[in-house]
């Protein structure tokens, strides 16, 4: 039988202790510390796969205790403990790249479910490692290059203005050149959630203003929606800005746009965002056939696991929104209906 994996539990109160104690038991070999410095003896000699943290223990902060653990296991998972439910208070943790906090009183099903989780990334991500990145850089290289090489070809060929072309050849270029870069895109997004997976693109905080994003998206594919005639509209809060990764918000707001102009026969994408309590709220709606309602409620887990669920259909682009999602520890949903989709993400800022 395989061992459990071991969990500490970190806090000043012997209530919690003993509560996480009688929760996690069934699942894992739980142990137990009073304080910061005895947690790191622990995690210093142990095995440790996961950690719980009050951020307000005397002594050593639960975030100089993430800290500390994080130098001497980059893989341990964290869950913060905070008596007040807020998102607020919880972002303090996730910052410092907690996976997830829990509320007291502890709801036994879903801190058990949230524990799993953790131990599943933790899982993948050692799995993940296990591969040497100069093979995955090669397979990147060997991927692109060729498809560089078709790309640049068929312009080439298209653009050569020595000859004329029939309306089939060109019609035939065209193709080649856009399922190409399709392709292409999909290699870059596989690659990128590989990177993402093996904790390998760290979050880079900066103030950043979400209507400069939202510009820079719709200009991006702006192409794209004319093709099907399909106009953009954007309404974003005057002064909407965000503490977060400008990079990892891009992406995002790119996949959900880039999704429902791909799903859109007719009527209209919007983009909207607002601002308030240093939080913002992303919404990107589309008219077209609707959402799946079983690829909505995967993309649901999936932002807010660390895992796609087993056997889902999720393709590259709702797999980027929602590990995008879990990265900058944001909150979505889903509206769909056969008039169209709605996904809204609320995000903190970080």
């Amino acid at each position: 039988m395989a061992a459990k994996p071991k969990v500490l539990v970190v806090d000043d109160e012997l209530g919690v202790r003993e509560s996480l104690r009688a929760i996690l038991s069934q699942d894992c070999d739980v142990l137990t510390a009073a304080s910061g410095a005895e947690a790191l003896k622990i995690v210093g000699t142990e095995q440790i796969a996961l950690v719980t943290l009050d951020l307000r223990m005397p002594g050593m902060s639960g975030i100089e205790v993430l800290e500390a653990c994080k130098r001497i296991d980059p893989d341990i998972e964290a869950l913060i403990i905070t008596g007040y439910g807020s998102f607020d208070t919880a972002v303090q943790g996730l910052r410092y790249r907690a996976f997830d906090y829990l509320a007291k009183p502890f709801e036994t099903t879903q801190v058990r479910a949230t524990v799993q989780a953790a131990l599943a990334r933790r899982a993948t991500t050692q799995k993940l490692r296990t591969v040497p990145d100069n093979v995955l850089a090669s397979l990147s290289h060997e991927f692109r290059t060729p498809l560089n090489v078709i790309m640049g070809y068929s312009s080439m060929l298209a653009d050569d203005g020595d000859r004329e072309l029939t309306d089939d050849q060109r019609e035939a270029l065209d193709r080649i050149q856009s399922n190409s870069t399709t392709l292409l895109q999909y290699v870059e997004t596989l690659f990128y959630l590989i990177e993402l997976e093996r904790g390998l693109v760290p979050l880079t905080l900066q103030a950043t203003d979400v209507q400069e994003v939202v510009d820079r998206v719709r200009h991006e594919l702006a192409p794209r929606a004319a093709d099907k005639e399909l106009p953009i509209t954007v309404a974003v809060d005057a002064g909407c800005s965000l503490e977060t990764d400008p990079d990892m918000l891009g992406r995002l707001l790119h996949a959900l746009v880039e999704n429902a102009v791909r799903h859109t026969a007719a009527g209209t994408v919007d983009v909207a965002a607002s601002g308030a309590d240093g939080r913002v709220v992303l919404r990107v709606a589309d008219t077209g056939k609707g959402l799946d309602a079983a690829l909505a409620s995967d993309l649901q887990a999936l932002a807010s696991a660390s895992e796609a669920p087993t056997g889902t259909t999720l393709g590259f682009g709702l797999r980027l929104i929602g590990r995008l999602v879990r990265e900058l520890h944001g909150v979505l949903s889903v509206d769909t209906t056969e008039r169209g989709t709605a996904i809204e993400i609320t995000l903190p800022a970080l």
